[in-house]
């Protein structure tokens, strides 16, 4: 396990990567994720362990997830994963999420994530880093500009979900 320990505005801040049966205790930061994103939604503790358990920290997921505690509390996680092809026989890592919890906003966490992604990637032989934001989240696209993030014009994201998913899949039939 990688261990990094940073000293950030007055708290220890350890960032490691996490192992299978560390999934519990990453609950209740994930459940403040989805409900960041999706107001509405009503999860269950139990729930979301056995979908982080099932799904996210799976064998065969191919996500390796990364935990930020500053003293003593999971302050952000990430989860990315690496994928093949890329150019010059690399890989080439994807940011799939990067959460801050709410009380640790705008301390430096995002940041040294992001370095310790950038890292990560490096060390995996990857030659490029890539994620997705919100446009419309002006904070978030300064803070990835900041970073030296460029945003790729010449590619449109496409997304089938819904009925369309299920039309999809049944003409492979």
């Amino acid at each position: 396990m990688i261990n990094h320990y940073i000293f950030l505005k007055g708290a220890y801040m350890d960032i490691t990567i996490c192992i299978p049966y560390e999934y519990d205790e990453l609950v209740e930061i994930f459940i403040e994720m989805e409900t960041y994103y999706n107001q509405k939604l009503c999860l269950s503790r139990s729930d979301m362990s056995s979908y982080l358990k099932d799904k996210v920290f799976a064998a065969n997921s191919s996500t390796e997830v990364h935990k930020v505690v500053c003293d003593g509390v999971i302050a952000a996680f990430s989860c990315v994963s690496v994928m093949y092809p890329s150019p010059r026989f690399s890989g080439q890592m994807f940011i799939k999420e990067l959460f801050v919890s709410a009380s640790f906003r705008r301390a430096g966490i995002g940041r040294k994530l992001m370095g310790f992604i950038a890292n990560r990637a490096q060390e995996r032989g990857c030659f490029q880093l890539d994620w997705l934001s919100v446009a419309a989240d002006p904070l978030a696209q300064k803070f990835y500009e900041s970073l030296g993030a460029q945003v790729i014009k010449s590619v449109n994201y496409h997304r089938v979900f819904g009925q369309k998913l299920d039309e999809l899949a049944r003409a492979a039939d």
